[in-house]
């Protein structure tokens, strides 16, 4: 529908409820008439490339985004396999399947969302900050600021770990962002974005666009048992913002002489970033592959000192589809899955800072052997 209204020129109405719904209800009228408006809600740039796929059937564009997703997948885990030793010794092959056993990735998948996009892009940022690239780093974040929601909280633990250069590197990619979608929707419409998201979240009446039962972070934990009022946002800000701040203390960005403990470290932080993430679903927990990945190829390798069973319990539980799939499509309390996610951030800020320093000691093991 976007793409359509860019290409139409209709841009500069990107966010107006009435031309979405007009265009939307031309295009699916069947979807329309049973579910009402689904408005496009993510920035105006990310537009732009579904707006080059208007031409084809609406069966081909899906064929062909599926593609590029599955595409993105097989890039991921031949990005990171270098730095999952143990998996990668393991199942040299069978690692490229292993995303597919992902319930979040088969719903991303099937939903043809950009989720997988933004897992890739996280993975390029992960090789980039264990290369001590933190420039390209974050480029790559700043490229995933499509789901802004998502990476806001994770730019947000860099600034209090005085990332600078990756904090650079955000800038320059949301600098070109912006001016992608100023020249798309022109000024008036992109001053209006903000405002359009607080409409959407405040749209009582859409129950397929906002379900916060269905949300698996801590917003969903807090309007699955209480109404949304002024007390419980502030509450949920002052909980977001804590959890996040205590990840960035557990986090030491710049220390890379443990890959396991760092790992630990960036797991924390992106699971930590996820719960306080405003807007999510499940499809968007595929993101979490990477630090699920780290976790896994960290208790093969048998280096954690202590957790080790809650640990494979939390990252089993990860996998279990039929888990994700009861409190998706069954129960819509998807919101429930945020406390094992509150289990794994408590582990990982403990591994992140009392796992054994086993690169450090075999370098000093080599020095006193020279």
């Amino acid at each position: 529908m976007a793409g359509t209204m860019i290409r139409r020129g209709q841009a500069q109405q990107l966010y107006d409820d009435h031309a979405q719904s007009l265009v939307q209800k031309e295009l699916f009228p069947e979807a329309f008439a049973a579910r009402g408006l689904l408005p496009y809600n993510h920035p105006p740039f990310e537009a732009l490339p579904f707006a080059a796929i208007t031409r084809l059937s609406y069966i081909r564009a899906y064929s062909l985004v599926i593609g590029l997703n599955v595409f993105l997948l097989i890039m991921c885990v031949h990005v990171l396999k270098h730095w999952l030793p143990v998996l990668n010794s393991i199942l040299p092959r069978f690692l490229y399947l292993v995303p597919f056993a992902f319930y979040p990735v088969a719903y991303a998948l099937v939903q043809g969302q950009d989720s997988v996009l933004l897992l890739m892009l996280y993975s390029l940022a992960y090789v980039s900050l264990r290369q001590g690239k933190k420039l390209r780093a974050g480029i790559f974040l700043g490229l995933g600021l499509f789901k802004f929601h998502l990476v806001l909280p994770f730019i947000f633990i860099l600034l209090l770990r005085r990332c600078w250069p990756a904090l650079k590197g955000v800038l320059m990619s949301a600098t070109v962002a912006f001016a992608v979608s100023w020249a798309i929707v022109g000024t008036k419409a992109l001053v209006s974005y903000p405002s359009y998201l607080l409409h959407v979240n405040r749209w009582e009446t859409s129950g397929v666009v906002i379900v916060p039962s269905n949300m698996p972070n801590l917003r969903g934990l807090f309007m699955l048992w209480a109404k949304q009022s002024l007390p419980v946002e502030i509450g949920l800000i002052t909980v977001s913002v804590g959890i996040l701040v205590w990840a960035a203390y557990r986090w030491r960005v710049d220390d890379l002489r443990d890959l396991n403990v760092w790992n630990a470290g960036f797991s924390l932080a992106m699971v930590a970033g996820f719960l306080a993430g405003f807007h999510s679903y499940s499809h968007d927990l595929s993101i979490l592959l990477l630090p699920g990945l780290l976790g896994i190829d960290c208790v093969l390798e048998r280096c954690l000192p202590k957790h080790v069973f809650a640990l494979k319990s939390i990252l089993v539980l990860m996998f279990f589809s039929p888990l994700h799939f009861l409190l998706t499509l069954y129960a819509s309390r998807e919101a429930l899955f945020a406390l094992v996610l509150l289990a794994w951030v408590y582990f990982l800020a403990d591994s992140s800072c009392s796992a054994p320093r086993l690169d450090a000691r075999m370098a000093e093991a080599a020095s006193r052997a020279s």
